[in-house]
C-alpha cells in the first residue's frame, strides 16, 4: 500500500507546520523530508483512494474531477463521517484532538482496507 499526501490550498514547497510536526514526533511518527504539494490532476488519476478531511473538500474535488468521483471520500467515513477541521494557526491542544482524529481514521480505513 502506497500514501501520498497533498492539498487543493498547499503552501507549496513549504515544511510541515511546526505544531503538526511535535505532534506526529510525539507519537512515534517521523515527518523528515516532508514538504507541502497542491493536488493535481496526474494525482488525481493516479490515486486509487482519495481521502479529504471535509464535506466542501469532497464536493469541489468532485466538481473539478467528475471522473474520480467515486475515489474521493472522507476521511472520516467510519466516524460517523466526521469531518476533520484543519487545525492551521490554532492551539496545540486543536492539533492533538485533530491528529486523534487522523489517527483514528485512518486505522480504520486501513482495517476496511484489510491493511494491517
Amino acid at each position: 500500500m502506497f500514501i501520498s499526501s497533498a492539498g487543493i490550498s498547499a503552501l507549496v514547497d513549504k515544511p510541515i507546520d511546526e505544531s503538526a510536526a511535535k505532534e506526529l514526533i510525539a507519537h512515534g511518527y517521523s515527518c523528515e523530508g516532508h514538504s507541502a504539494r497542491q493536488l493535481d490532476e496526474q494525482l488525481i488519476q493516479e490515486a486509487d483512494l482519495i481521502l479529504v478531511m471535509e464535506n466542501f473538500q469532497q464536493q469541489r474535488l468532485m466538481g473539478e474531477y467528475p471522473a474520480a468521483s467515486g475515489k474521493v471520500m472522507l476521511l472520516g467515513k467510519w466516524l460517523n463521517n466526521l469531518e476533520i477541521n484543519d487545525p492551521y494557526r490554532k492551539s496545540s491542544e486543536a492539533f492533538s484532538l485533530v491528529f486523534e482524529q487522523i489517527e483514528s481514521a485512518c486505522k480504520l480505513w486501513s482495517d476496511k482496507l484489510g491493511g494491517k
